[in-house]
């Protein structure tokens, strides 16, 4: 799942250690809530009953503790306005043994009813990954209230910078059309698509490292800062 958006923000990026400030992760689990809200993919996901909002801040609470494993990063900007979540190559993964554990939790989610289904479709998603070493671009959450103002652009720009560093492709998913077309603009590409069961088709595209084609560049004054400082900064 990913969101992007326009080019326009100044806003500067950093690394989000979790562990060091657990009160952040609070405020990041509010963003994706409001981000997601009308989400189609997430919506398939979430059980949609009178518990709905509560499984929905769940399923984010979840994406930014067990599930993003020893490796996973958080990036965001200094104002907590806009998240993403990434990992590694190899390090998206899970276990089954992890899977298991985290099964209630899941279930919990996506209500005892759905869980065959949703589970299933998500081992589908898994399956389609690349078989060589890729970063997985998980999520990109923006606020709706600075939604337009460049914020999802600017975290996928600077994650393009890292895969294009380290040499490797970025994959990453999303059941909206327009982000397909946006995706493109910054050479990434469908690869394979998964019709999930009563939900939204999901597109997989891959972006192979250093693209070379053209494709929107910061704006003046954003800041994407490279070196570690106080364990937060990018």
């Amino acid at each position: 799942m990913a969101y992007a958006i326009g080019l326009k923000t100044r806003q500067p990026l950093c690394r989000i250690d979790l562990a060091r400030h657990p009160a952040k992760r609070d405020l990041l689990v509010d963003v994706l809530c409001r981000a997601f809200d009308r989400d189609p993919h997430i919506n398939w996901i979430v059980r949609q009953d009178t518990r709905r909002d509560d499984a929905l801040r769940q399923l984010f609470q979840l994406l930014l503790t067990e599930l993003m494993g020893r490796d996973g990063e958080v990036i965001a900007s200094t104002d907590l306005k806009a998240v993403a979540i990434w990992f590694p190559p190899s390090a998206w993964n899970l276990d089954w043994l992890t899977q298991a554990r985290l099964g209630m939790r899941f279930a919990a989610i996506s209500g005892w009813k759905n869980l065959p289904g949703r589970a299933y479709g998500l081992n589908a998603m898994e399956s389609k990954h690349p078989a060589s070493p890729h970063y997985f671009l998980q999520t990109i959450g923006v606020d709706p209230s600075v939604q337009g103002e460049g914020y999802g652009a600017a975290l996928l720009t600077a994650i393009l910078q890292r895969g294009d560093a380290a040499g490797r492709p970025i994959y990453l998913e999303t059941g909206n059309p327009d982000n397909v077309r946006f995706y493109g603009k910054y050479g990434f590409r469908v690869v394979a698509e998964t019709a999930l069961r009563r939900g939204p088709t999901l597109f997989q595209m891959i972006r192979p490292a250093a693209f070379e084609n053209q494709r929107a560049p910061l704006p003046r004054g954003i800041r994407i800062p490279l070196r570690p400082s106080l364990g937060e900064a990018w």
